[in-house]
């Protein structure tokens, strides 16, 4: 199993739009996926998905899932982290193979992330709900370089774009994504599975049932 946490401290940082990205982009590409709900101010809501929503939202649920994930090595399991648990981010980063924060084009969310790239050695940040015009992008561009300067190598390339109807992911029921949505989760599947390859850490199930111990 390939364990990718999206987390990050700050909320409306599109944390769960992108874990849920990530799920449908897999499934969409032919490969098993699962999404695991961990904020417990959160409903689950699994109708109509062509992939596995999980509920985490109690410290033994998610450690269940964690430990009899590990038997499936052809899937992914995608860990939405909540907002504002610095703590639980932490922990939850030493259990997965990739950790990604993803971050918003504004000042107070690249504050936040580097925050959080300095708590976790081996996160990385992803710019995400990012503009889709030339101006826009260019103006915003400037918080990607900063970033990038100060955690060389820890930005993933390129941003996910801005897209309508990505509400479309958080509905109670994802019976057919719009056109656009699948686009993008084919995009954000393929990005992720090549940062995977290059800075995942994925372990034997022996060596991660270890770790965990």
């Amino acid at each position: 199993m390939r364990t990718v946490a999206i987390l990050g401290t700050k909320g409306g940082t599109t944390k769960t739009a992108t874990s849920h990205l990530i799920c449908l982009g897999a499934c969409l590409h032919g490969v098993p996926a699962a999404y695991v709900l961990t904020d417990p101010a959160r409903k689950v809501r699994g109708e109509g998905r062509p992939y596995a929503v999980m509920d985490g939202r109690l410290p033994e649920q998610l450690a269940l899932i964690l430990d009899s994930s590990s038997s499936n090595l052809n899937a992914w399991l995608v860990l939405d982290g909540g907002g504002n648990r610095p703590e639980f981010d932490n922990e939850v980063a030493k259990h997965a193979d990739l950790t990604i924060i993803p971050f918003r084009a504004s000042e107070e969310d690249v504050d936040t992330v580097a925050q959080s790239l300095a708590a976790i050695p081996n996160a990385l940040a992803w710019p995400s709900a990012w503009p889709t015009n030339s101006f826009a992008q260019n103006a915003a561009q400037y918080l990607v370089d900063g970033l990038s300067k100060a955690h060389p190598q820890r930005v993933i390339s390129p941003a996910i774009p801005f897209v309508n109807s990505i509400s479309d992911l958080l509905a109670s029921n994802l019976a057919s994504p719009s056109t656009a949505v699948r686009q993008t989760a084919r995009k954000v599947f393929s990005i992720v599975s090549d940062y995977y390859d290059t800075h995942g850490t994925a372990e034997t199930p022996a060596a991660a049932k270890a770790r965990r111990a």
